[in-house]
C-alpha cells in the first residue's frame, strides 16, 4: 500500500480518506487505487474514530464514506455533522445503497457533494465521482438530483403564528417541524438534530397539541397552508366621521 506524505506526494494527486466503509470493501478499494495514478488513499484506513477525533487534519481533498444502516453504527448523516471543523473545506462523497428521498435531502445539507450508489458501484465510474467532486461539481444520478430539485422547490417557510403574529412554537420545534416537512423520520430528525429518539417524540406532540393535529402529516399540512397572519387591526370606538355628503330632503 502507498503511504502518503507531504513531501512524496505530487500536487496532482487527489488525496482520499476513507471511512466506515465494510472491510472487504475497503480492502478491494485500497488494491484498486494502487493502479490509478492520480488518487491516492491516505492512512489512517476505515478509522472513523480517528476521523472525528483527530486533532489536526490529515492531509485530503476528498472524504469518501460509507453510509451504514446497522444498529450501534454511525451513519453518513452523523459522521458528517461531526467532522472537525479543518475538513469543512474537503469534499465528501458518500457511498451509499438505494438511497431514500429522506436520505438523499438528509446528505446533501449534512454537506454531501456527491452520493455515489453502492448497488451501481463500478471503480472507474467511482474514480470519475471522486474527480468531479474534487473539482467542485455535484455527483448523484438523475433520481437522486430529481430529489435534491423536489426539496428546493418545496415551500421553504413552516413558521407558524397566530393571528396576532406571534410563533406558536419554540425554535427547536419549528427546526423539528422544517425537517418533518422533508419527510425525515424520528430517527432521522434525532441523527440532524443531536438528540435522542424520546425528544424528538416529546416535540412532535408539543407541536400536535400546540397546533391542533393529530399526526405528522396534518403538522406539515398545516405549516405550508397558507393563511392570514397579518395582525388584526383593532377597530375604533367612534366610527370615523363619514366624508360623504348627505342630502335631506325638505317638505
Amino acid at each position: 500500500m502507498k503511504r502518503v506524505t507531504e513531501s512524496n506526494t505530487s500536487p496532482d494527486v487527489i488525496k482520499v480518506i476513507v471511512a466506515n466503509l465494510p472491510v472487504m470493501l475497503c480492502e478491494l478499494l485500497q488494491g484498486a487505487f494502487e493502479a490509478v495514478r492520480d488518487i491516492e488513499i491516505v492512512t489512517p484506513i476505515n478509522d472513523v474514530q480517528h476521523l472525528l477525533s483527530a486533532t489536526r487534519p490529515i492531509p485530503a481533498d476528498v472524504i469518501l464514506i460509507g453510509s451504514s444502516r446497522m444498529d450501534n453504527t454511525p451513519g453518513a448523516v452523523s459522521i458528517l455533522q461531526s467532522l472537525p471543523d479543518f475538513y469543512k473545506s474537503a469534499r465528501v462523497v458518500v457511498l451509499t445503497q438505494d438511497p431514500d428521498y429522506a436520505e438523499v435531502i438528509s446528505l446533501f445539507r449534512a454537506g454531501a457533494k456527491g452520493i455515489f450508489g453502492s448497488a451501481d458501484l463500478r471503480f472507474e465510474l467511482l474514480c470519475k465521482c471522486i474527480r468531479c467532486v474534487h473539482q467542485g461539481q455535484i455527483w448523484a444520478k438523475n433520481e437522486l438530483l430529481a430529489h435534491l430539485v423536489s426539496s428546493l422547490s418545496h415551500p421553504r417557510s413552516t413558521n407558524v403564528i397566530d393571528r396576532h403574529g406571534k410563533p406558536l412554537l419554540t425554535t427547536r420545534e419549528q427546526q423539528v417541524l422544517h425537517l418533518l416537512s422533508d419527510g425525515l423520520s424520528n430517527s432521522e430528525l434525532a441523527t440532524v438534530l443531536k438528540l435522542s429518539e424520546h425528544t424528538i417524540k416529546n416535540h412532535l406532540f408539543r407541536i400536535y397539541d400546540k397546533l391542533g393535529v393529530s399526526n405528522r402529516m396534518e403538522a406539515v399540512l398545516y405549516a405550508l397552508t397558507p393563511r392570514d397572519t397579518h395582525p388584526i387591526q383593532h377597530r375604533p370606538t367612534h366610527p370615523p366621521a363619514s366624508n360623504k355628503i348627505a342630502i335631506i330632503k325638505t317638505a
